[in-house]
């Protein structure tokens, strides 16, 4: 007689164990499969896996194949004749990618590690999670953005136009001038020098004016660099400077001394910056203002917010302010009280904060109980960069 008692109560510890585990992998809202490297025996494959693929090891060899690697990669790491290791395997990963997946109509995030299974030989594990709503998500953003700076575009069309006809009239008038005192001899040559580089110097504007436009409305990923704020608002400045003075608008800057680099997308941030300021000069047309009252702040200080250090822009107008129905679709998708508007300006706007785990809000201006304005407010985290210009 041999008392089995210890060993039924590991056994039974290690089905239960087994139990839970597996119960775990079936819950799971990735497909998971292992198959033996060199082989197309499935080893384990869980719920979702069967539903998507089915029982057999095709999917699981065709998803490898979708990461560029294939087997043949690790056969250096096992011996022809057992099939066991050379030497202890660890589990690592070696691809994740993301693959779309055409008979389920899904993107999948897959990723493979080779493991050593339980008999000791080494293994395959692939594991595929549907990212289709991320996918979808990311891209809806894009097109957004991109339809964001062509809206932009057209609305800039003709105060691009007028713009641009100062510095070219300017060369035409330039050009003319010397072409006539030429024909009649009358000109010497510092005065010909003195036009020519008067010239040169209204090309360049016209230029740079093109230049600005062109890489605000131009699509292109959203690339962060450590970046100086005056510059930033400058750049800003200027592409809403046209829109300003279409307006009869008179903006007034503030920036605090010594203000940290920002780790961000200076693009971004600067459409951000425009689409306020635009916003602000149209409120006080709509709000009919006389033009000597017609005017925006731009503060921009350091501030501290749940003992972090962040840095505040603040755009503040004259103009009539938000209504209490809108305030609180203000920043949604599709909504604009505007009647040519689309509702996208603020959205994004906002958007393009929290992208850079800031925040951002919107208030009115009050004397005593009358609305005299509006306020827009957002946050940049200082993110540790703290180098000075």
């Amino acid at each position: 007689m041999t008392n089995m008692t210890e060993t039924n109560r590991v056994r039974e510890q290690l089905a239960a164990s087994h139990e839970r585990f597996t119960t775990v992998l079936e819950a799971l809202d990735s497909s998971i499969s292992v198959v033996p490297l060199g082989s197309d025996e499935i080893l384990f494959a869980n719920t979702l896996y069967r539903q998507w693929f089915g029982s057999c090891a095709l999917g699981h060899l065709q998803l490898i194949s979708q990461t560029k690697m294939t087997v043949t990669d690790h056969h250096d790491d096992i011996h022809d004749t057992t099939n066991a290791p050379k030497k202890p395997l660890v589990h690592k990963e070696i691809s994740n990618v993301e693959v779309y997946w055409g008979s389920l109509g899904r993107w999948l995030e897959v990723r493979t590690s080779v493991l050593s299974w339980v008999d000791g030989c080494p293994a395959l594990m692939v594991i595929a999670t549907d990212v289709t709503a991320r996918r979808h998500a990311e891209e809806q953003a894009q097109r957004a953005q991109a339809a964001s700076r062509l809206m932009a575009m057209g609305e800039m069309a003709s105060s691009v136009a007028h713009e641009l006809n100062q510095p070219l009239t300017a060369i035409h008038n330039y050009c003319s001038g010397m072409v006539s005192r030429i024909k009649a001899q009358q000109v010497n040559q510092e005065e010909l020098l003195e036009a020519l580089e008067k010239t040169a110097k209204q090309a360049q504007r016209a230029g740079q004016i093109i230049h600005r436009i062109c890489t605000f409305v131009k699509r292109s990923e959203p690339h962060r660099s450590v970046s100086a704020i005056p510059a930033m608002v400058v750049e800003a400045v200027e592409l809403a400077d046209m829109e300003l003075r279409r307006y009869h608008v008179r903006l007034v800057q503030s920036l605090a001394p010594g203000l940290p680099h920002l780790h961000i997308d200076p693009i971004l941030i600067e459409q951000v910056l425009l689409n306020l300021l635009k916003n602000a000069a149209e409120s006080i047309d709509v709000a009919q203002r006389p033009t000597d009252q017609r005017l925006i702040t731009l503060h921009v200080v350091q501030a501290l917010i749940d003992d972090k250090p962040y840095i505040e822009f603040k755009v503040s107008d004259n103009g009539q302010g938000i209504a209490p129905e809108v305030m609180p679709r203000l920043f949604e998708a599709f909504y604009s009280t505007k009647a040519e508007g689309m509702g996208m300006g603020l959205s994004l706007c906002r958007s393009v904060v929290e992208s850079h785990t800031g925040r951002m809000k919107a208030e009115n201006i009050y004397n005593e109980k009358v609305v005299i304005g509006c306020c827009f407010t957002f946050w940049l985290p200082v993110a540790g960069v703290l180098t000075l210009f």
